[in-house]
Formats: structure tokens, sequence, C-alpha cells
């Protein structure tokens, strides 16, 4: 295995550059909240819109690469409990037949109480090269929520007309903010990316990470279904389709992924830097991720469902070395989405992880925090706040 790969390890200086760099996070979030009608209350700055929430279990393979083996949730044979989301990717509601991105969040806890967060989204690539850009696709996106969606199809149809159109306030945004050419580059990217959801079928698809640090070498992790059953949707298959399948889905019985690691080869074919090119995989099965058949009306899946909405995430949340020694992620991208993360939470007041954590351990929501989840999604739902289909 080459190694080519010099992980990034941030000083003082390079923290308050780049936080100066994602600072608009706040204003973003204000933006969503002022121009679309469903949106309350502050909420994310993307993947707004939950498709489905739940308790999931993460088992660990036996035989392990030994970049792996021993590091954080990764000792052979382990079983852990977590908790998962399923969202669309833009920062508020829309129709599920709009194209867009698929996101997956699976939070867990290591033995010691260390948290481990994959994010990832159906999307082998990411939708741009650096934080910066990134940043200006997120402004794009706040300028446009209220008027049609990006690239937006009409009352569950695909449009191709619609798709091709460039005179949306997204793409003006982008265009404005950076340029024709490199807006139009960074437009027709995403466009092939989000096409992907437009004609899915279900949100049961494959998913991979970013770029994560772990045992001395970079890497990505990628979630794959155990059955391919990602078909060419209907041409009316209805506006919230991807929610009331996964919900019909794991009614009837338990949904799993395979988790495979991908390991850096080089930069050529397994670039740190060019996000938007996907990777060569090498792929190397680690674990299964299992949702749980759960009852689709049920007491149990509304609580498990506002605790993914309710909570946190961070894809920093890692563990990267044996000793746990390595604080930030080990590339810029990295140590931007952490804190471009950690300030959108703070904006809408996510739900402390102190009144969840017993959930890694047991599995199991308590009362005491069942009762904290009714009420604060009783006084957004009072508000006519939307961040998921209704259930039913």
């Amino acid at each position: 295995m080459s190694n080519d790969w010099t992980p990034f390890r941030p000083g003082p200086r390079d923290l308050e550059r780049i936080a100066g760099e994602v600072a608009a996070i706040p204003k973003i979030q204000a933006e969503l909240l002022a121009n679309h009608p469903d949106l309350k209350a502050a909420d994310r700055g993307a993947h707004q819109y939950q498709i489905a929430g739940s308790r999931v279990e993460l088992r660990i393979d036996d035989a392990l690469p030994a970049a792996l083996d021993g590091i954080g949730l990764f000792e052979p044979g382990a079983v852990h409990q977590g908790i998962a989301r399923i969202s669309t990717g833009l920062g508020y509601p829309h129709l599920e037949t709009d194209p867009d991105f698929v996101g997956l969040m699976a939070a867990f806890q290591t033995k010691s109480g260390q948290r481990v967060d994959f994010l990832a989204i159906n999307d082998p690539t990411s939708p741009t090269d650096d934080h910066r850009a990134f940043i200006t696709l997120l402004e794009a996106t706040a300028a446009s929520a209220g008027a049609e969606a990006p690239f937006a199809g009409k009352s569950g149809d695909l449009d191709l007309l619609d798709l091709a159109a460039v005179q949306t306030r997204f793409a003006l945004a982008m265009v404005r903010k950076m340029g024709m050419r490199d807006g139009a580059k960074a437009l027709a990217h995403i466009l092939g990316q989000t096409l992907t959801t437009a004609r899915s079928s279900t949100a049961f698809q494959t998913y991979w990470t970013g770029v994560v640090e772990i045992g001395g070498t970079a890497g990505k992790f990628v979630f794959v279904p155990t059955a391919d059953e990602n078909r060419l949707r209907d041409l009316q298959p209805g506006e919230r389709h991807l929610s009331d399948d996964w919900r019909t889905r794991q009614a009837a019985g338990d949904l799993t992924f395979r988790l495979y690691w991908l390991p850096f080869v080089n930069q050529q074919e397994t670039s740190t830097t060019r996000l938007t090119e996907p990777w060569v995989e090498q792929r190397h099965l680690v674990g299964q991720l299992r949702f749980p058949r759960i009852a689709a009306d049920g007491e149990a899946a509304a609580l498990w469902s506002a605790l993914a909405a309710e909570m946190g995430a961070n894809p920093a949340n890692w563990v990267r070395d044996r000793q746990g020694s390595i604080a930030e992620p080990g590339t810029e991208f990295g140590v931007a989405r952490k804190l471009v993360y950690q300030r959108g939470q703070e904006v809408r007041g996510a739900l402390p992880p102190a009144d969840y954590a017993e959930v890694f351990a047991t599995g199991q929501i308590g009362e005491a925090l069942a009762d904290v989840l009714r009420r604060r999604r009783a006084a957004k739902r009072a508000g006519g706040h939307v961040d998921s289909a209704p259930a039913g």
C-alpha cells in the first residue's frame, strides 16, 4: 500500500482561518428559516428533511484489516447499539421526487465512551472539492429555499426540462458566487449526483462516507444493502414515496447493510483532495449494520424517529488511532466539516449528547428521555414545523 498521504495537522491559526471560512453557517440557517414557509424553527443547514430514524445495531467482523483492528468500534466480533437517520440532502422540506442526495447517519459509542459517527451520502463523491465551495453550495440552497427547489420536478413528476433549466435561484446563486466557469462545473457535477435520487424507488441503497483517518492511513467506508432493491421509480410515485417505502420495508423485516472499508491507495486513484472524483475501490468487509424490524405506527417508532431528528452528529466524532490521541480530522475538509456541524447544532439547539448517552449502552429509550423527545417534537409540530413525512 502506497503511503503518500500526509495527514493535515491544524495549528491554532489553521483552526481560526477555517472557522472564519465557514462562519456563514448561522446566517445560512437563518435564511433558510426566513425563506421557506414550512420551516418554523432553526434547523439543519443541510439534510433537514428526515426520511427515517431508527435504532440500529453494528456487528463487527471477526477478521479485520490490520489498520482497523482494535481501533475505536473495530474490536473483532463486537456488537454496538446505535441511532441512525436517513435523510434528504437539502436544508429544507421538499418533494422526495426532487433531485437531491440521500444521506445516512449512524452514531455509536465505544466501550470507553468515545462517540463515533458515520455520515454518508448515496454518491461516491463529494459535491465540492473544498469547504469554501461547499459553503457556497449551502448559501445557494438557502437563497433558493421557498422558491422552486433546485432542479425540482413538480408534484411527484420528474420534469427533464426543469432539470436543464439554469434560470433558477440556485443556479444563479452558484454562478454569481463562483463565476460562470466554476459555477457551471459545480452545477453539472451536482446535477449528475442528485439525479440518482430522482430516479430512486427506495432509500435502501448504497452510501459512502467522506475521507477519514484510521490506523495511520486514510480511508472511506461504504454501506451496501444486502439486497439490491433500488429500481427505477414510477413516473408518479407520490411526494413522500421514499419515506413510505422505508416504513413499509422496516415494518416487514430487518434492513441490513454490509459495511466495507475502502483503503487509501495513492493520490491518483484515491485522492484526498480531489473530492469530486470517485475512488478506485478495494472493498474490505468489516461489519454489518442492521435496522431492526419495527411497527411503523407504534410509539417506539415515533420515539426513535424523534431522537434521530433531535440529536446532533459530527463526522469528526471518530477514533483515529489505538490511543485515541488524534483530536482533529486528518484533512482540511474534515476539520471544516467538524466546525460546520458544531456551529449548526448550536444554532438549532440540538439535543445535548448527555441526554441520550444511555441509549448507546442499553439500546433503549428510557422514560425520562421519551418525555423530553415528546415535548420537543410537540412544540415544533404545534408551530407547523415540517422536518419529516407524516406517519401512515
